[in-house]
This record gives C-alpha cells, sequence and structure tokens, in this order.
C-alpha cells in the first residue's frame, strides 16, 4: 500500500470518527430536550456502544495489509452513520429553532465542544432549509459569546471568532461561491446595519425602527451564503452586541411594563366601585389587556416571549392609560398648590363666617381638591390610588400596613392628611389646609426620591445611555426637597412657638424620612457625576 493511500485510508477514518462522536452529541441533545422541555422521550432510540465498538475494530485494521478489508468496513460504518443522520434528522425537523434557543438558555455551562460537535452535525447534513440555518445560527452565536454572571454576555474579538468558525467551515467545504466583491458589499450593509442598532436609545426604538427587522431580513435572504468565511464571523460579532443591546433596553421597558401593568390592574379594582365612569372604548381597552397580559404571562412562563406579545402588550397598556387620563376626572390631580408663605392661624378666614359648610363638601370630586403638580402628580395620584383600594373604613394607622399601601411607607399622619385633602375637609387658605398639602406632597416627593435613587444605581451598574437624562431629572427632586425642606422648619417654627405640641412628634418624622431620602439621593446623584442642585 502506498504512503498516499495509508493518508487517505486514515483521513476517512478521522473523519468517520468525527461524525460518529457529532451523531452521538446530537443524538444526547434530543433526549434532553424531549426530557425537559416537551416531558416526553426522544422518539428515535440509536444504540451507539456497538458502534463505538466497530471504529475500534477498524482503528487496529488501519495497519494491516489488506486495505480492501479496512476500506469495506469504513464503508459499511459510513452507510449506517447516514442511516442513523436520517433518522435524526427526521426528529429535528419537528424541533423549531425556538425550542432549541430555550433548551440553551438553560444551560448555565455551555460546553465549547459539544457546541462544535453539534454545528458538525448540521453542516455534515446540508444545511438547506431556514429552519436548520437558523439553528446554525443560534449556535455559531452561542459560540462566539461568553457569558456573564448577571445574565449577559461578552463578545469574542473577531479574530478568536475567526479561529473557531474557518476551520468548521473549510472541513466541511461550506465554501460559498459569492464574489468577493459582493462579500465586500454585504460587509458594508451589515457594519451599517450595526451602528443603527446600536444608537437605539430605548426598545421600542430597537424593535420598532425597522432595522432589527431588516437585520433579519438579511441573514435568511443569505441562504447559506450567511456560512462564508468572511462573511459570518462579522455576522457573529454584529448579533451578539444587538442580542446584548437587545437585553439592556429589555430590562428598561420589563420594568415600565410591570409598573404600568399595576397601574392598569389598580384601576380595574377601582372601577369596579365606579362603573359609571367607564365608556365603551375603556371597556373594550379593559378586555383586550387581559387577554394581551395572559398571552404575556404564559410566554414568560413557557420562556418563548416574543417581541409581538410585547407590543400587543404595551399598546393595550398605552390606551388605557391615554383613556383614564382623558375619562377619569375624578380620580386627576387637577388644581394648583400654592407655595407662597403659611397663613397664620389668626388671619385664616372663620369657616362659619365664609359661609363654608361640611355639608357642602362632595366626597368623591377629587379634582376640586388635590392639587396639580407637573414634578409630583405621578405619585400623588399612586397615593391616591392607593388610599382608594384600601378603603375609607380603615383609620390611618390601619390604612399604613395594608398590603395596598405598605410599598409607598406612608405615616398615619400622611395618610389622615390625604384624606382630608381629598375630601374637601382641608381648606387650602387656612394653616390646617397647608399643613395638610405639604405632608401630601412631602410623601409623594419621598417616594419619587427613594425611585430615582434605586434607578440611578441601576442604571449605573448597566452604564445605560439614561442615565445623564435621569440624574438631570432628580436634579429638580433635589431642588424641590430642599424647598420642602423649608416650608417643614417653618410649620415646627410656628407649632413650638404657638405651643402645638399634638403635631409635633409626626411632622417631625414626615421631614425626618423626607431628609432621609433626600440624603440618599443626593449621595448617589452627587457620586454618579450630577451637578449640585444649589
Amino acid at each position: 500500500m502506498s504512503a498516499v493511500t495509508l493518508h487517505d485510508l486514515n483521513q476517512r477514518y478521522v473523519r468517520l470518527t468525527d461524525r460518529c462522536r457529532s451523531q452521538w452529541t446530537f443524538y444526547q441533545l434530543l433526549q434532553g430536550l424531549f426530557k425537559h422541555l416537551r416531558g416526553t422521550v426522544c422518539p428515535v432510540e440509536l444504540d451507539f456502544p456497538p458502534l463505538f465498538s466497530r471504529l475500534r475494530e477498524v482503528g487496529v485494521e488501519l495497519g494491516h495489509p489488506e486495505t480492501m478489508r479496512t476500506e469495506k468496513s469504513i464503508a459499511a460504518l459510513n452507510v449506517l452513520l447516514d442511516k442513523q443522520a436520517k433518522q435524526l434528522l427526521d426528529i429535528d425537523g419537528e424541533v423549531p429553532p425556538s425550542l432549541l434557543r430555550r433548551f440553551f438558555d438553560r444551560l448555565r455551562n455551555q460546553d465549547e465542544k459539544v457546541l462544535m460537535a453539534i454545528i458538525k452535525f448540521y453542516l455534515d447534513a446540508r444545511p438547506d432549509s431556514e429552519d436548520r440555518l437558523d439553528k446554525l445560527d443560534l449556535l455559531f452565536t452561542r459560540m462566539a459569546e461568553i457569558p456573564r454572571q448577571d445574565g449577559g454576555s461578552f463578545a469574542r474579538e473577531k479574530h478568536e471568532i475567526e479561529r473557531l468558525v474557518q476551520p468548521l467551515l473549510l472541513q466541511r467545504q461550506v465554501i460559498s461561491s459569492t464574489p468577493d466583491n459582493e462579500v465586500d458589499i454585504l460587509l458594508h450593509a451589515v457594519a451599517d446595519l450595526r451602528t443603527e442598532l446600536l444608537a437605539c436609545r430605548s426598545f421600542n426604538e430597537l424593535v420598532q425602527g425597522g432595522s432589527l427587522d431588516r437585520f433579519r431580513t438579511l441573514k435568511r435572504r443569505l441562504g447559506e451564503t450567511l456560512l462564508h468565511p468572511r462573511l459570518l464571523p462579522s455576522l457573529l460579532d454584529t448579533t451578539v452586541a444587538i442580542k446584548n443591546r437587545f437585553r439592556e433596553l429589555w430590562e428598561d421597558e420589563e420594568s415600565q411594563i410591570m409598573d404600568d401593568t399595576n397601574r392598569v390592574i389598580e384601576l380595574k379594582r377601582q372601577l369596579a366601585g365606579h362603573p359609571e365612569l367607564v365608556n365603551q372604548e375603556l371597556r373594550e381597552a379593559l378586555e383586550t389587556f387581559d387577554l394581551a397580559h395572559r398571552k404575556y404571562d404564559q410566554a414568560r412562563q413557557d420562556e418563548n416571549l416574543r417581541r409581538e406579545d410585547i407590543a400587543q402588550l404595551r399598546r393595550t397598556l398605552n390606551l388605557i392609560l391615554e383613556q383614564f387620563d382623558t375619562t377619569l376626572a375624578p380620580v386627576a390631580v387637577t388644581t394648583p398648590l400654592s407655595f407662597s408663605e403659611p397663613v397664620s392661624i389668626d388671619d385664616a378666614p372663620d369657616p362659619v363666617e365664609s359661609g363654608a359648610s361640611g355639608d357642602e363638601h362632595v366626597p368623591h370630586q377629587i379634582e376640586t381638591n388635590l392639587p396639580v403638580d407637573p414634578l409630583l402628580s405621578e405619585y400623588l395620584s399612586k397615593i391616591v390610588f392607593a388610599l382608594e383600594l384600601v378603603g375609607r373604613d380603615k383609620d390611618p394607622a390601619e390604612a399604613v400596613r395594608a398590603k395596598e399601601l405598605a410599598t409607598l411607607r406612608l405615616e398615619p399622619l400622611e395618610v389622615a392628611a390625604c384624606r382630608r385633602v381629598m375630601e374637601g375637609q382641608s381648606r387650602e387658605g387656612a394653616l390646617t389646609g397647608q399643613r395638610d398639602r405639604l405632608l401630601l406632597h412631602a410623601a409623594a416627593l419621598r417616594v419619587r426620591l427613594d425611585e430615582e435613587a434605586r434607578e440611578i444605581d441601576r442604571l449605573h451598574r448597566r452604564g445605560s445611555e439614561r442615565l445623564p437624562d435621569l440624574i438631570e431629572r432628580a436634579t429638580q427632586s433635589l431642588q424641590r426637597a430642599a424647598e420642602m425642606e423649608r416650608r417643614f422648619q417653618w410649620f415646627i417654627d410656628d407649632a413650638l412657638y404657638r405651643g402645638d405640641t399634638e403635631h409635633l412628634e409626626p411632622m417631625y418624622r414626615s421631614r425626618f424620612r423626607l431628609l432621609r431620602a433626600y440624603s440618599g439621593l443626593w449621595l448617589i446623584h452627587n457620586e454618579r457625576g450630577g451637578t449640585s442642585p444649589f
């Protein structure tokens, strides 16, 4: 036997063992996928141990002078592997790319050798269908990224990606006939799409701007050209970068969706007691929300949340919240709050002399009693909603412990003040009325300060581009807190002067809680590069 023939025989044997290893790995993948994601056994059952034994026997035969016998053994094993590959591919046809993605999402440790073996199996089978190309794209992307502890990933250096993928493509002879000048044009198109996608500043801009769809359409239209040795590394590098950007923006959107969903759920509970406030359009929107919310929750539980599910829920949330703002005036905040110096109790008009009567107040005409404040209107509404859910039968000390109100961490005096303002029992022109409005605004501002401090810290950890905008917004909160603290001091000084000790301690509690939230936000605002508001 010639040296060339011996070399060829050895290469055929190496190729044979490689095929056997990739089929074995793919078979294990199918078993795990059907067991853990479908709760069934793999529909195909293959016996690999005898195959491994025959491979070892052929390895011993390689040095035998009778080369014809070795060639026949290799050919017979290839026929067997072809038959097994067809069985495995038939089952793989029942597995959509989304199911393969979910399986790998659940794996904490992704072995590079396992990924390469599965990729080899698909390449050996000829990636001539959209689903198979999508699966290869997914697997190559997994190989091109390094998982992080927080669930994100780092993209490998481009030269490292080339080192991993090019031997696979060349070995399997997946060499596209696409001319080099066309590949150059495609590379420029990929680079432009990458720049456009990474410039998106919000989740809605990313998914609705069209660039994401164009990138996916480009990969679909490429077909097997996707596997061109020059093109694939750039596509993988771009895919990992976009995937990380998608995840980063989705964290912001998911948090906002949760907040808005909770607002709508609270709104539904409140409207159950006031059906006269619901028009036909709002009723239909609430029904659509129920369907979209169930679909969204189910998709999250199935780990198969799609852009369409998110977009549908977002549309219904926006529609309901817009309807609420324009339709439900009784819970809106509309009358301005004066920040002039408090009026002394001696100068305040007497309720009897001015003709005011407690019987003239309408408890549910909240729009004429609550102050409007662009800075705090959202947080004032949160407090009002929570108090409406708690009900009016609970005293303030009991109400602050109710689950609907506990997250806002209000003081009993603040609850009592809010109720008096809501029910029209606290006149703005009187000292007590201004004190009630100060307590109400202090509670709303405190909620805002705490929320902004948490959000600044979260965005800083992620290096989000939204951080400067939030820091600028927080500057306004700090300015208002400083002004409000001075008003607290005025009321406390006035109470001490008049010997009014009944409300002194609760006022101190509300003031100190505001100062704690104020100092917490100021420290993190200053540390993250915010300009001092003073």
